[in-house]
């Protein structure tokens, strides 16, 4: 017996079948929190979720940069990102190209959709590069808060049914093991 199959059978002897509806549970709340979050995208922001991920991407480089000054609470980090085109003028801005290489979209549908989130001045899109625009501070206003309250709603779930219990437990590819193990029965 291997290495791997001997942490495989160890892993498998730790759980016992209460553990079962854990996973299924888990699993559950997880799915209906992604709905969730899938369907806001498509009725409070009115585009899709390519566009959306899009969008994630430039705020979490502006995030980036902001954190570098230090991490910020929630008022901080809006008043941050209000106007950040004097605070990363002089730093490098998101590009169609590594927009498109991260979340493995075509340049021209990159392009496109940042095209039309311009449109919506969710983002800013100039010569200089791709950053947070004006309109989105009613995204972090109002779909910002509520996501965060669903987070903490799925939180809540999974430590109220064991699931946030087993998920911290998981260390180095045990669970990935565990998975590969099931399958081969």
């Amino acid at each position: 017996m291997n290495v791997n199959e001997k942490n495989i059978i160890d892993f498998k002897s730790a759980l016992v079948k209460d553990d079962a509806p854990v996973f299924s549970s888990g699993l559950y709340s997880w799915m209906m929190f992604l709905i969730n979050f899938y369907n806001r995208v498509k009725s409070d922001l009115k585009i899709d979720f390519d566009s959306f991920m899009i969008l994630q991407l430039v705020v979490s480089d502006s995030i980036y940069k902001v954190n570098k000054s230090g991490v910020k609470n929630y008022k901080e980090l809006g008043e941050s990102l209000k106007d950040n085109s004097n605070i990363f003028s002089h730093k490098r801005k998101v590009n169609i190209a590594s927009i498109a290489e991260v979340i493995n979209l075509p340049r021209e549908t990159v392009r496109r959709k940042i095209l039309h989130l311009s449109k919506l001045k969710f983002i800013d899109y100039n010569k200089s590069g791709i950053s947070i625009g004006p309109e989105y501070q009613t995204v972090y206003a109002k779909f910002v808060p509520d996501t965060v309250t669903n987070m903490g709603k799925l939180v809540r779930k999974w430590e109220e049914d064991g699931t946030l219990k087993k998920l911290l437990e998981i260390k180095n590819n045990l669970w990935k093991n565990f998975i590969l193990y099931q399958t081969s029965l």
